[in-house]
């Protein structure tokens, strides 16, 4: 039994983008008595993460906990003050088992520049003000210079052995590498998590204005049932110069990740 949270630090990065101090502002200092009590907006989340998560009322089953979310807001906490941010020590990361997923840059950073328009589109139809809109394709999101600083410094700081899992793999042996991956973290592997119900996530929800923005990034996932017969519906388009730069930016960093890679 496990618990989830999606990409919790994300609403903090946004508001540090769009400029939202009111909602930073709103963000309670961590208490004498937290785990983390480092003073950095970050911090509140970080908190509850390690804390003890109930299966049921008389807290005799506790859950596993699993966070997603992008290297460059992990990393935006643990770069802030680094001489002195206890976020980057081994006793605050050896809290966390590590993993990562990367996917090659000729398409990540093709289908992110894809959602990215199809966002700016779905805004223009809205009639969204420029004042509520933000600029969604931006290289830290997406190239993996920032996964690949975050990896190393990990690994450094702690020493721990972490799970790296390319996209590609899963997508061609989803059982041999999830068995392995629960192996990894301690998990126990059932066969279960190869299918799912075609269906929309609440977590999803990004919570942004205008249209039914989590529907545009997560729609084929939304459509699909398993790792091996993913659904792409996305129009293929003419792309700019500057989405062939940063792909040639990311090799680099992927085929370093690449070789940290689960293999089978």
């Amino acid at each position: 039994n496990s618990m989830l949270f999606h990409e919790p630090f994300n609403p903090i990065s946004c508001a540090y983008v769009t400029k939202k101090f009111e909602f930073l502002n709103q963000i309670p200092l961590p208490k004498p008595t937290d785990p983390i009590t480092f003073k950095h907006h970050f911090s509140p989340t970080f908190n509850k993460i390690p804390v003890p998560h109930y299966y049921n009322e008389d807290k005799t089953h506790t859950l596993r906990v699993f966070v997603k979310d992008h290297a460059s807001n992990f990393l935006d906490a643990l770069e802030e003050n680094p001489e002195r941010n206890p976020l980057r020590s081994k006793e605050i990361l050896s809290k966390f088992k590590h993993t990562f997923i990367i996917r090659s840059p000729e398409k990540s950073v093709k289908s992110f520049y894809r959602a990215a328009s199809s966002i700016f589109k779905a805004w223009d139809r809205a009639c969204i003000p420029n004042s509520e809109r933000y600029d969604i394709f931006f290289p830290e999101k997406i190239w993996l210079k920032k996964s690949r600083i975050l990896y190393d410094l990990i690994k450094n700081v702690t020493g721990e052995e972490i799970v790296l899992v390319n996209a590609d793999d899963l997508v061609q042996e989803p059982e041999k590498i999830l068995r392995k991956y629960c192996e990894m973290v301690n998990v126990e592997f059932k066969k279960e998590i190869l299918k799912w119900k075609v269906g929309k996530l609440k977590m999803w929800d990004l919570k942004l204005p205008g249209p039914d923005i989590d529907y545009l990034w997560h729609k084929n996932a939304m459509q699909s049932t398993a790792f091996d017969k993913a659904i792409n519906n996305d129009e293929e388009i003419e792309y700019p110069q500057h989405v062939y730069d940063l792909i040639a930016k990311s090799k680099p960093h992927y085929e370093y990740l690449l070789q940290h890679r689960i293999k089978i």
